[in-house]
């Protein structure tokens, strides 16, 4: 079959030629419309469920909200994981659901179990955004120099986030900071008591004031009128006018009873950039699925004209965060790292052949096989990304056409026997070797199925990468027995006298007497080749594992976790002092705080969380005592630990994002520990800690949004409220409303719409004493304290309560510094284990980026031995025998000496991008094994003795074997030594395959003849 496509190409060569043609513009769209990311999206589909409800504290979020949604959540379709977070005022429920479901049916059966919720009155729960962690993709602050706080909040409500949620793939818009306007309307309580009015009369009278109706339509002559009647709020004037009750025939107004002014909400958050205390921010999130190239272009325009033409004069949209510079910075990474490559594949190309048109018709290979793969992803619309386009190797993809080449300038350069046609032996050169070369190729293909077959977090971030490499190589197997023997025909059109390479002249003199003495010496080889065998595992086991090494995104994510009951206002004092040690440091060039929250919730964290998102210059400005990321956050831990009582985690911005929605909270490691007992987790929450603060290697540990909240705490008195003819739900409602606020109505102008809001002025609830003495009405007109009724002190709550799976928990996080994640994991349980005693009820789950990585390794040992067998399935075909088969899956292990070596060299540890790297090498060694035997079998078929048939075999796939590992090593050599921002990910892999290649290629040609040797002559005597 092979040897008839061949032939058929070489028939029709114009028809390869077009197809050639075809499949070049094709790519080329493709890659146009191609969606590329810097990173691959590694989350599973969830759905956040966010439900508000002012003023109830974190148990009480719990109790009427998130408990009621759990319960109804539960055995929805695909569901896999329920967690909840409970803050002051918010439930924020996080559904996580197996592989395989779509998003917009996992929003569609939660929104119809929502309905069932039994939950307070008015608490109305939302579904986040149809984003995902990494959909961050802008951020912008607005500033005016004489526009206040809560005029640029309302520009950004009304209108910047409506036309950027106009923009095609933009999922939402978050505002956070700036004052949000309200209306409030504050009683004074002796004047309702006069009036006998009470606050449940005024929530009505304000529900009730507030509404339009239509009357239909009417005729008049000849036109058609509608009859409208408008009665919603316009302005503060038609607050102040409602009748809220009437005595003798006299309205009692509103503002007889309360005062009506403008204000805004109690503050959530807090946004400051860099010299700038209060800025307003939007954070633009993505669509899940959408191209952020194309995004962000439309984004930008938008911008634009919001700038330019909407927003008054001295207001202005000033970006800080901008995906596309992280994209393209890692575009320009691979570019160059792909660009070299190629040279230097083209370059050992012309070395080893001393043919410039041998070189070329391999070369156009190069961009056939990658238009192939741009094709392919954008028909199964998938997305390119840093890892998947960094680990393609033009080397390995041309390896088919290189031998197909070799084979067709070695037949024309032949100067013995009667010369053949140029057409013809250019047909026979390829049947000759087209066989061996196509199995060979898909052994290499087959080799990355193991990367199909990870699951989950894993599985998303190599899946693109296998699915790259593999199109492409399929490209360049199609192309290499079609395209290359047309070309070839075009480029020799007669015999010609080939000169040897020096290079090849040099390694053939080198290599035929060590060969020799190679075959001479049996024992030692193979004793030598099984010592460095096992060298190299020892040396694997001694370099660590971790998941994956960390991308530079260009910028450092600092979360700052201040004692629990840490105000808002306190955490706006430090933040200037945070400000100025970062400032300090040459390489940051911006940076941007957070404090509190958003008012959308959708950003769960308390006023005790602050937040820098630090941008920094690229690292050719950097001093040269920071030599990296790691050096960088080493300095800056050192100077922020001036700071007494800090925790800080640093982390990036993706990767942070990333981590939270993986494990439910930042950092590298998790640990949770279970218990339905608040106290008792606190505890062993806090022995955990200082038994974890002793393991090398630790770095940012804390306790994860955890601790006791102090509490103003009322507590009723039932025999006293039934004295005074109270009952307990009218209580409770005008605390509700007195203390915590009540949203009553709206108040329109134009299209726009301001909450109005019934609460007690604030001077009257600043103290303990002062709620306590507060004035509660009662059915007769009196007033009575609110100490009268009801017992009022200050005891304490939980700041946050945690729950997973139905279960409350206390998470704490950690990063790793200094050594492999393996490891640490490893001496941390230790320490655990030996220090913390669990009570009954308490269990521990470790979690984060390492979880993943054992997952990851786990199914590895699972679907390898897996791979091998179809490898050796393709490899018995190839050859028609199991023992030949067997011998070169026997030399295929040899390929981790190589590996082994590159990443001590290097100092990298095994992670699972390593591991991706030595699967591909089980392909390459394969494909020496193949070439090397072929041959021999050929002339032992052909009767040459065993001997002569080793070496002349050997020295006859000598350049081709060395040519082959040159190009797979040299083709991944600029991205083993790169250093640009993002090549972070691509060194492992480029590191073992580059050292795996040359240690394949050597064993193969000395310890594979000697194998063969001792097999056949074991068979022999058989």
């Amino acid at each position: 079959m092979l040897e008839t496509l061949v032939k058929a190409a070489l028939k029709h060569r114009a028809a390869v030629l077009l197809m050639s043609a075809l499949m070049l513009a094709w790519g080329l769209h493709a890659f146009r419309e191609l969606r590329i990311e810097a990173f691959p999206d590694p989350t599973d589909t969830q759905v956040n469920i966010i439900t508000l409800s002012h003023g109830q504290p974190a148990e009480e979020m719990e109790r009427q909200v998130s408990v009621p949604i759990e319960r109804v959540i539960n055995g929805t379709p695909g569901l896999m994981r329920v967690r909840s977070i409970n803050l002051f005022g918010l439930s924020f429920v996080t559904l996580t659901f197996d592989e395989g479901i779509e998003p917009l049916f996992a929003r569609a059966q939660v929104l119809e179990r929502l309905r069932l919720a039994e939950l307070p009155e008015g608490v109305v729960p939302q579904l986040g955004s149809l984003s995902t962690p990494i959909g961050e993709i802008y951020r912008y602050t607005l500033r005016a120099p004489n526009v206040d706080p809560m005029e640029l909040r309302t520009l950004q409500e009304w209108v910047i986030s409506p036309r950027l949620l106009r923009v095609q793939g933009v999922a939402d818009v978050v505002s956070y900071g700036g004052l949000l306007r309200e209306i409030q309307v504050r009683p004074d309580p002796a004047a309702l008591a006069a009036n006998r009015v009470t606050l449940a009369d005024l929530e009505i009278a304000l529900a009730k004031a507030s509404s339009n109706a239509s009357g239909g339509i009417i005729e008049e002559g000849a036109e058609q009128l509608v009859v409208r009647s408008q009665g919603l709020f316009g302005s503060i004037e038609d607050i102040s006018a409602v009748a809220v009750a009437s005595r003798g025939g006299t309205p009692v107004r509103l503002d007889q009873l309360a005062s009506v002014r403008e204000g805004w909400a109690p503050r959530q958050g807090v946004v400051g950039r860099s010299d700038d205390p209060d800025v307003i921010e939007g954070i633009v999130l993505m669509r899940r699925g959408e191209n952020p190239t194309r995004v962000l272009e439309a984004l930008r325009t938008e911008l634009e004209v919001i700038n330019a033409r909407v927003l008054p004069e001295g207001v202005e949209i000033s970006p800080f965060y901008d995906r596309t510079e992280l994209v393209d910075a890692t575009l320009r990474t691979v570019g160059h790292n792909l660009g070299e490559g190629a040279l230097l594949v083209i370059a050992v190309l012309a070395v080893f052949l001393l043919d410039l048109r041998a070189a070329l018709i391999v070369a156009a290979v190069i961009p056939l096989s990658l238009a192939a793969a741009f094709a392919y992803l954008h028909t199964r619309g998938m997305a390119a990304n840093l890892i998947s386009m960094g680990a393609v190797d033009f080397g390995i993809i041309v390896d088919g056409a290189v031998v197909i080449v070799e084979a067709i300038a070695f037949r024309m350069a032949a100067d013995d026997g009667p010369k053949e046609e140029p057409a013809l032996a250019i047909e026979h050169a390829v049947r000759e070797v087209v066989r061996p070369t196509v199995f060979a190729l898909l052994i290499i293909i087959a080799a990355y199925l193991p990367i199909f077959l990870l699951e989950r977090v894993e599985g998303r971030i190599f899946a693109p990468l296998a699915h790259t490499v593999v199109a492409a190589l399929v490209g360049g197997l199609v192309f290499s027995v079609t395209l290359v023997p047309v070309l070839g025909t075009f480029a020799y059109r007669r015999h010609r006298k080939h000169w040897p390479s020096p290079v090849l002249v040099l390694a053939r003199a080198l290599y035929m007497p060590t060969l020799r003495a190679a075959l001479r010496r049996p024992v030692m080889i193979l004793g030598l080749a099984s010592a460095s065998l096992l060298g190299s595992i020892q040396l694997l086991g001694e370099r660590g594992t971790e998941f994956l090494p960390e991308l530079n995104e260009g910028a450092l994510y600092l979360t700052f976790t201040l004692p629990s009951n840490t105000s808002l206002t306190e955490a706006r004092r430090l933040a200037p002092t945070i400000t100025a040690i970062v400032d300090q440091f040459p390489e940051v060039e911006a940076h941007l705080h957070q404090i509190g929250r958003p008012e959308d919730g959708t950003d769960p964290t308390l006023s005790n969380n602050l937040e820098f998102f630090v941008k920094l210059r690229p690292a050719s400005e950097w001093p040269a005592d920071t030599r990296d990321l790691g050096a960088l956050i080493r300095k800056m831990g050192a100077a922020l630990a001036e700071i007494p009582g800090l925790e800080v985690n640093f982390s990036q911005p993706i990767r942070d994002n990333v981590n939270e929605n993986i494990s439910g909270q930042f950092g590298q490691i998790a640990l949770k520990i279970y218990a339905d007992d608040l106290p008792a987790l606190q505890q062993v929450a806090e022995a955990t800690q200082l038994a974890l603060s002793r393991v090398p290697g630790v770095a940012d540990l804390g306790i994860v949004k955890s601790g006791e909240l102090p509490q103003v705490q009322i507590k009723p008195r039932r025999d006293w409220l039934g004295r005074h003819d109270l009952n307990m739900d009218d209580l409770q409602r005008y605390l509700a409303v007195a203390l915590g606020g009540g949203v009553v109505g709206e108040l329109w102008e134009g299209d726009r719409s301001f909450d109005v809001v019934l609460r007690f002025p604030d001077a009257s609830r600043e103290t303990v004493e002062q709620i306590a003495s507060l004035r509660i009405p009662t059915p007769s007109g009196a007033l009575i304290p609110l100490s009268v009724v009801a017992e009022v002190g200050v005891d304490y709550g939980r700041a946050s309560i945690n729950r997973e799976n139905g279960h409350r928990y206390v998470g704490i996080r950690m990063n790793v510094r200094g050594r492999d994640l393996g490891s640490f994991v490893e001496d941390a349980r230790a320490a655990v284990d030996a220090e913390v005693e669990l009570p009954s009820g308490v269990t521990m789950e470790w979690g984060g980026e390492f979880e993943s990585k054992e997952r990851a390794m786990k199914r590895l040992l699972v679907v390898v031995p897996i791979t091998l067998v179809l490898t050796l399935g393709l490899l018995f075909k190839a050859f028609d025998s199991l023992s030949l088969a067997l011998l070169v899956m026997l030399n295929v292990p040899f390929a981790l000496v190589g590996g082994a070596v590159g990443l001590w060299l290097f100092d990298m540890p095994v992670s699972i991008a390593a591991a991706v790297g030595f699967i591909a090498l089980v392909g390459q060694a394969s494909l020496n094994g193949v070439l090397v035997l072929s041959a021999i079998e050929a002339l032992r078929r052909s009767g040459v003795a065993l001997d002569e048939a080793i070496l002349r075999g050997a020295r006859d796939r000598l350049r081709p074997v060395l040519m082959t590992a040159s190009l797979a090593a040299f083709g991944l050599v600029p991205a083993a030594m790169s250093h640009s921002m993002g090549a972070e990910t691509q060194r492992p892999i480029a590191v073992v395959i580059v050292g795996g290649t040359i240690s394949a290629a050597v064993l193969t040609l000395i310890v594979l003849p000697v194998m063969y040797r001792a097999m056949s002559r074991l068979l022999a005597r058989g």
